[in-house]
This record gives structure tokens, sequence and C-alpha cells, in this order.
């Protein structure tokens, strides 16, 4: 009897946090859309700068037939699958980036932890990047075109697994950048590690192959981005050896997400709160 009360309590305690973090989106978008001259120029200069990218791409392909047997549909519907977990991340990772400025140095973790609610779940959305949207919308009419060129044939079983894949590789994503932000709690550093590694993600939108082994190595296991895009996308554009990896995707979250978890209380325990 007392296990399913706990069960019963610990599952109010997560509706209840769902429901607050709902409320914190829903307030955050009203906000955003109050100033829509803004909220557009920021759509409008996003699209500009992914479409830059699909240009790049294009002109690339035009000057070669294949990329280490790769076509142009291929890449391109990989580089569409890879907006999506991006797009989900990116919707709470600005709290991340700044996490070392805004909560430690100047003492707004002190805030987060007198309420009664999650930590991390107040810092993820405290406030959003509506950017996420825009690479939400873009890649998947990517991944819809690409997939016609290549004539794929998307039944149920291929739409559940997409709705499993896309969230598992943004919860790498974010599992990543908690580890990088949680070392803020040891050394604190306004730039921080997150700039560089997020640059490194440019390089998951495209097949794996065609880097060298060490750099394979480093994108599987070291800053896994091999599983954000690439790896779930050959569930889709791969032969049946690279639908198998495929598969590994949400244990790979749960391994990372649950490691990003082990960092980020440790920090919680370190801190001191502000001036100490």
């Amino acid at each position: 009897m007392q296990l399913a009360e706990y069960r019963t309590s610990r599952w109010q305690d997560l509706r209840r946090q769902t429901g607050i973090v709902l409320a914190y989106f829903a307030q955050f978008l009203k906000m955003r859309l109050a100033y829509r001259v803004d909220f557009l120029v920021d759509l409008g200069a996003n699209l500009f700068a992914i479409g830059v990218q699909l240009a790049t791409l294009g002109v690339l392909f035009s000057k070669v037939p294949a990329l280490k047997g790769w076509s142009f549909e291929s890449v391109l519907f990989i580089y569409g699958f890879s907006l999506l977990p991006l797009g989900l991340f990116n919707l709470i990772s600005i709290n991340l980036y700044r996490f070392a400025e805004r909560y430690i140095a100047e003492g707004n973790l002190d805030r987060v932890l007198l309420r009664p609610v999650n930590p991390l779940a107040q810092v993820l959305c405290e406030s959003f990047n509506m950017s996420g949207l825009n690479e939400l919308l873009l890649g998947t009419g990517v991944m819809i075109y690409a997939a016609n060129q290549l004539e794929l044939a998307v039944g149920p079983l291929d739409i559940l697994v997409l709705l499993v894949l896309v969230p598992s590789a943004a919860v790498i994503y974010a599992s990543v950048f908690l580890m990088v932000t949680a070392v803020s709690f040891w050394h604190e550093d306004r730039m921080g590690l997150a700039p560089p590694i997020y640059n490194v993600i440019r390089f998951a939108r495209y097949p794996l192959t065609i880097y060298g082994k060490g750099v394979q190595i480093f994108l599987m296991f070291v800053l896994p981005f091999a599983w954000v895009a690439y790896m779930p996308a050959t569930w889709f554009v791969g032969d049946a050896e690279q639908t198998r990896w495929a598969l590994l995707t949400p244990l790979v979250a749960v391994l990372f997400g649950g490691l990003a978890m082990m960092v980020w209380r440790a920090g919680l325990r370190r801190y001191e709160s502000t001036g100490n």
C-alpha cells in the first residue's frame, strides 16, 4: 500500500511540474507575440541563416554527384532531420548558455532553489528561444521534400520511430550542454565551453562516414552528436546494418541523460550561494 501511495504521489508531482512548465511556455509565448514585428524579424533572420546553409549544400552537390556514396537527397534528409532535435533543444537552451553569469554570478540560483519546483526545470523554462520553432518547421519541410525525392515509403512504424528518435536526440543535446553548464559550479566561466561545443553540431548534420575514424569515434562516444542526426536518420535512408544502430539512440539518450543529471546534482550540492 505504501508503494502504491508513493507511486501515486510521484505521478501527481510529475503532473504538477509538467503543468508549471507548460504555463511558463504559454506565458513566454504571449510576451513574444506582443511584439510581433520583433518576432517576425527574428523569424526571418533565422530562416535566412538556415537557407544559406542549404544553398551551400546545393552548390557542393552541383559539383559532385555523391559524397562518399551519399546522394544529395540523402544528405538533405539527414540535414532536415538534424533540425528537429536541434529545434526542440534550442527552445530551452538559452539559459544554459548564460548560466554562469545569470544564475551564479548574479545570484539568481538562490531564488530558484527557494521555490518548491525542480531547479533544473526552472532554469530551462524561465525563458525560451523561439528560433527553435523555425528549425522545427523548416526541418520538417526539408525532410518531406527529401523523402519525396528519394521515394521513401513511410509507414505507421516509421512515424512512431520518428516520434521516439527525435525527442531522444534532443535529450542527447540537452545532456551534453547540461554537463558543460554544470562545470560552472566548479569553475565560473562567463564565456564557457558552450560556444565551441555548439559549433561541433555542424559536423553532425552530414553523414558520419565522410569523416576519418578519429572524428567518427569522437562524435560517437565523446561528444555524441552522431546520435542526434546521422545515426537516427539512417533508419530512413541507411542500409539494414545502419538501421539497427539507429534504434540505439534512445539508449544513448538514457545513458548521457543519467550522467548529466549526476553531474548537475553534484554541482548543486557544491553550490554555496553567491558571494561565498
